[in-house]
């Protein structure tokens, strides 16, 4: 675990980089139980993944990727700031060792 914490905190130093921690606090604000992806293509088009223990899922269709974009914007926002997903990073890290 050290070695992923300490890749994370080093994620976060980045220049082109934000690093954002959803807690298990916000509980039901949590709208995601899988890995998602969001990316947005050179021609400003969406596309969204997500991967669970069985299969991974492509969706290209916006009507679709849009809905799941928006819920992650909800999901930003209410995660820790960088600086606040840092300090909780470390604050485990002690614990740990």
């Amino acid at each position: 675990m050290d070695e992923q914490f300490d890749r994370l905190v080093e994620f976060a130093e980045l220049p082109n980089t934000a690093l954002q921690v959803a807690p298990f606090t916000m509980a039901e604000r949590r709208p995601f139980t899988l890995p998602i992806t969001v990316l947005t293509l050179p021609d400003r088009s969406l596309m969204s993944y997500a991967q669970s223990s069985h299969r991974g899922h492509l969706e290209r269709d916006s009507g679709s990727v849009v809905p799941i974009l928006t819920t992650y914007h909800q999901l930003q926002v209410g995660a820790l700031s960088q600086d606040a997903s840092v300090s909780m990073i470390n604050q485990i890290r002690k614990g740990t060792k």
